[in-house]
């Protein structure tokens, strides 16, 4: 059996050996929590900063992603001659809200950045509908 620290298993408060503890038993909820904050979890503070580090860069690159792919399809449009109008207009919203949204995601504001970014890739898709070619 893996003990932590120097305890074990007939050290601890109650004695119960590491047995689930009934609702009878007597013990106070404070004192099952601090049974359970004194087990000690290494690795899961660094665990939870990378889980939350990773989802920070994974919607920085999609709103990024977002930004880049209006200015490109703004920049081919008007290549292919394709007279200015509205959809130049929801593309440069689009290409606003990425940015916005790459901002938010550096910040740790995920949430507000995937609603932003999701709301710029809508507004890139509506300037591609053929209602404004």
């Amino acid at each position: 059996m893996t003990t932590h620290g120097d305890e074990t298993a007939a050290n601890r408060p109650g004695g119960t050996g590491g047995q689930p503890l009934s609702s009878g038993s007597g013990v106070s909820a404070d004192e099952l929590r601090a049974q359970f904050q004194e087990q000690g979890r290494p690795g899961l503070v660094e665990s939870r900063r990378r889980d939350v580090r990773q989802a920070r860069w994974t919607y920085a690159a999609l709103a990024g992603l977002v930004a880049v792919v209006c200015l490109v399809l703004i920049v081919v449009r008007l290549a292919q001659g394709d007279a200015a109008g509205v959809w130049v207009a929801t593309y440069a919203v689009g290409v606003a809200l990425g940015g916005w949204g790459f901002v938010l995601a550096r910040i740790g504001h995920t949430r507000w950045a995937m609603m932003v970014t999701c709301i710029g890739a809508a507004l890139a898709g509506l300037g591609d509908s053929p209602a404004f070619r």
